[in-house]
């Protein structure tokens, strides 16, 4: 991809060069590495399922969301794909009321003349650790100020006018005529076949990304570790490991004010985010640590063999301190 040249900003730099998180997990693996605690810390906290209120399955609402509700906070922001670039593009519910998002919308270039365009269905973007995203059912009940995400990918562009000339928007339109909204965009694919039209991708809606909050109070006097040797598990079954936390501050941790915690088995889990057990947990004092028992669903398609086990606390704040390693999936 280059840069366009009407003023568009650069990529991301922090963003283009974070990890995916398939690659994070065969770095793990390859490298043998892993955070984990040689003891258990004596008995476990039980887990539970319960997840932050955020995170809740909601019911549906019939009014659906029009354009006029949405609009794209900043940029579509395009980082490199093979040879063209690929691009989440947030949408945000600007409306005073909770509306309904479905289907899959259209995009195109705001553009006269040549290149031609044409479109295609593309699959929307998982959500890798660390980021945490909103349960699928809000797109059926997406509250004020809430985000939703189209993914949009883009491919050859070759206008002959002008070299480097850049179509003024990306329009999205909405299904069953539900209006459009434009968003600006940072960069413009490359002309790889010249005289061949313009391809434009674009997947159904799905869940926005939960911004990161305030830090809980106690994370910094916290250090996360996995206990003990990995954990084996089949596919389409549970997971179930130890997480111990160590208190390497000179203050007592309390949880009063109960935190949540976010895990995934990559490369191909998702991103699970439940509430520490806080009810049966105890304070940790200075020097001391607490095990916590947890559970993660296993893919039916996840890898034979090792995967990465990815876990982080404080899911919907600062999301550390973390603890990396391994799963071993038999069968």
């Amino acid at each position: 991809m280059r840069v366009g040249t009407q003023g568009l900003d650069r990529h991301d730099e922090a963003v283009g060069t974070r990890l995916p998180i398939a690659l994070v997990a065969l770095l793990v693996l390859a490298a043998g590495c892993s955070s984990r605690s040689k003891d258990d810390a004596g008995p476990a906290v039980p887990w539970t399922a319960e997840q932050p209120p955020q995170l809740v399955q909601r019911e549906a609402v019939a009014t659906p969301c029009r354009a006029s509700d949405l609009r794209v906070p900043g940029k579509a922001r395009f980082l490199p794909r093979l040879t063209g670039g690929i691009a989440l593009v947030p949408l945000r519910n600007s409306s005073t009321h909770v509306c309904r998002l479905s289907g899959r919308p259209t995009v195109r270039l705001v553009h006269r003349g040549p290149p031609s365009q044409k479109y295609a269905s593309f699959p929307t973007t998982p959500t890798s650790f660390p980021d945490v995203a909103y349960p699928k059912s809000s797109l059926v009940a997406l509250r004020p100020g809430e985000p939703a995400a189209v993914t949009i990918v883009w491919d050859n562009w070759c206008d002959p006018a002008v070299k480097g000339r850049v179509a003024p928007k990306l329009r999205l339109t909405l299904p069953q005529g539900g209006g459009h909204l434009d968003a600006d965009y940072n960069a413009v694919v490359d002309c790889i076949n010249p005289g061949e039209p313009t391809t434009l991708g674009v997947s159904a809606f799905q869940p926005g990304h939960v911004p990161a909050g305030k830090q809980w109070p106690g994370a910094p006097s916290l250090r996360a570790s996995l206990a003990g040797p990995p954990a084996h598990a089949r596919r389409g079954g549970t997971l179930r490991f130890r997480i111990v936390l160590r208190n390497v501050s000179q203050t007592t941790v309390r949880f009063d004010n109960c935190p949540s915690y976010e895990e995934q088995l990559a490369p191909v889990g998702e991103v699970e985010v439940h509430k520490l057990n806080c009810a049966a947990a105890h304070p940790i004092a200075p020097g001391e640590k607490l095990a916590f028992s947890m559970q993660l669903r296993v893919p039916r398609k996840a890898l034979l063999g090792p995967n990465g086990l990815f876990w982080a606390f404080d899911a919907l704040g600062a999301r550390v301190p973390q603890a990396h390693g391994r799963a071993l999936i038999d069968g």
